[in-house]
């Protein structure tokens, strides 16, 4: 087998480092490189198999070849007297995990010979049945895509907890397009044995690639990991590539993200980092859209006033704020909102998606409940003129009941500043305000514009604008918590009522495919499930599932057994 390796260190695999590795346990380098290796063709997956051209002083030249099994069999003219042989210990291997590859050896005729079986085990990472389940727990479904054989993938699947629904690959070609297959265990074709299926197995890059595009024309979003130039086309098509550490450089060109260390957990923390963003995208849209609301659907309604019947100290024919109010109200409020980007939010336990219908409805919510405020607000101003009649509210505004037109626009200057910013606050969770803690940036950029536009109201008069007294600054405060409070209220009436009434089925997101019940198998039920499986295609239990499917060409699409004395499993 070290013969058929690849000598340069830099040019080998992980296959050939291993069997290098073991091979200068037991000779030396100097006697490997009296077997030189003139020529080398490194594996290819259409043929499963790698060759070496050997030449010795004594023996001669010669060819050495390692691969699957079932391939490695069909170059050799012994073939009918080992194969049973070979299979058995095969299939006995790949029951317990263990990949198996064939090793033959032609003579100076080029007629090759069987040599052995070389057992290799590659047991998954520590971490990652760890990272898995922390996967499947957010929502995501994992699916293994592998070259190895169904046995050995069905038993790594059960020692990671996944589900094991594993395919060969050939049923997956071969499964139809129309609905009507399969209707007794209610797999309709192609793309729904894909979708139910935890994996497959004995792949060619182009399955890689075909079983990407399928999961996303069903409406998935796919992520996929490699590490080989093979990996590369699925890399490429899948929506999120991650290149693992050591991958190619074909790998990490095709890849989004290039993994530096070893190991998968940290795509969960990248997993639970874009939730935290899209969280936090998605308050502050609905800010944003609110407060737009707000201050359009406010000036609106306000040119309708007119302040010359109201106050004598102005001739203005609609009511208006000076240009740099309104740059002031919407600089500082949209400059200090920015920290919202560094908000502690909750990342979702399942896949998000925008659900603007949402977004618009909670946004109209705070934006028109604001508007609203900021209106009536803006009567009781007009009220305190000398030439109106009085509410009896401008006595609790303003001290003495009267206002000067200049004093009003400072004190709907404050409470648009106010209520503008404040409404993130209420933006930023589904239930109570007060439920999740803001950042220390976002409530100190809060303190920061807050007071200081209670700082430019009272102090400063400005494009016409006159400073309104800290008592009437206090009671702008006070209105506009209250209505915070209304606001809230609301707001979460809001999403009570589109869960309620389903507006939004985030259901019908979720299960964009009908998860189908899988069941798990302790070890001796999967040795028994391999060998049902090679049974149910035509073959004998003690041949290899691929090569007897090949050989044979049935026309079993995949087989049922009770795993559990229970509900049949498909494969």
């Amino acid at each position: 087998a070290a013969l058929a390796a690849k000598r340069l260190d830099e040019g080998q695999d992980a296959i050939d480092t291993c069997i290098m590795n073991k091979a200068f346990e037991k000779i030396s380098k100097s006697d490997m490189a009296k077997y030189e290796q003139v020529d080398f063709v490194p594996f290819d997956p259409a043929i499963k198999r790698t060759e070496a051209t050997i030449v010795h002083p004594k023996e001669g030249k010669f060819k050495v070849t390692k691969g699957a099994a079932p391939q490695i069999l069909e170059l050799c003219e012994d073939r009918a007297r080992v194969e049973q042989k070979v299979m058995n210990n095969v299939n006995n291997l790949a029951d317990r995990g263990y990949r198996a590859l064939g090793v033959a050896v032609s003579n100076e005729k080029g007629v090759f010979k069987f040599a052995g079986v070389l057992s290799l085990f590659d047991p998954p990472r520590v971490d990652t049945k760890a990272t898995i389940e922390r996967a499947q727990k957010m929502g995501v479904q994992v699916k293994m895509i592998t070259g190895d054989h169904t046995a050995i993938a069905i038993e790594t699947a059960r020692r990671l907890g996944m589900g094991t629904t594993i395919h060969s690959v050939n049923a997956m070609r071969e499964a139809p397009e129309t609905e009507e297959a399969y209707p007794s265990e209610g797999q309709n074709n192609k793309e729904d044995m894909i979708l139910a299926a935890d994996g497959f197995a004995e792949v060619l890059p182009e399955d890689k690639y075909k079983i990407v595009e399928v999961l996303q024309m069903c409406g998935q979003i796919v992520g996929m990991t490699g590490d080989g130039v093979n990996d590369a086309p699925a890399l490429k098509k899948a929506e999120i590539g991650i290149a693992v550490q050591g991958a190619t450089d074909a790998a990490r060109a095709a890849a989004d993200i290039v993994l530096t260390e070893p190991g998968l957990s940290v795509i969960i923390d990248a997993m639970i980092m874009s939730r935290k963003i899209f969280q936090r995208v998605r308050n502050y849209c609905i800010y944003r859209i609110a407060g737009t609301i707000q201050l359009i659907f406010f000036f609106f309604v306000a040119i309708f006033f007119r302040p010359e019947n109201s106050f004598s100290d102005t001739s203005e024919k609609n009511f208006r704020l000076p240009v740099l109010a309104v740059v002031l109200v919407t600089l500082v409020n949209d400059a200090c909102v920015l920290t919202i980007s560094r908000d502690n939010v909750v990342p979702a336990k399942d896949p998000q998606a925008w659900h603007l219908k949402e977004v618009f409805i909670i946004s109209a919510v705070l934006g028109f409940v604001a508007m609203l405020e900021s209106v009536l607000l803006l009567l009781i101003g007009f009220s305190a003129g000398d030439k109106a009649s009085g509410s009896g509210l401008n006595h609790v505004f303003f001290k003495n009941g009267s206002a000067s037109y200049g004093n009003v626009q400072s004190f709907m200057f404050l409470n648009l500043c106010l209520s503008d910013f404040i409404t993130v606050f209420a933006a930023r969770t589904r239930d109570w305000f007060f439920t999740r803690r803001p950042a220390a940036a976002l409530l100190g950029a809060g303190c920061v514009a807050t007071l200081a536009m209670t700082f430019i109201s009272t102090c400063a008069s400005f494009g016409g604008m006159k400073r309104i007294t800290a008592y009437t600054a206090f009671m702008v405060w006070v209105y506009v918590l209250i209505w915070f409070l209304i606001q809230d209220t609301l707001k979460i009436g809001a999403y009570w009522a589109i869960d309620h009434f389903k507006i939004v089925d985030r259901e019908a997101y979720l299960n964009l495919v009908e998860r189908k019940p899988k069941l798990r198998m302790d070890a001796p039920a999967a040795r028994k499930f391999s060998q049902n499986l090679r049974k149910s295609i035509g073959g004998r239990g003690d041949l290899d599932f691929a090569s007897s499917f090949s050989r044979r060409g049935s026309s079993a699409r995949y087989a049922s057994i009770d795993a559990k004395g229970s509900n049949p499993m498909s494969i």
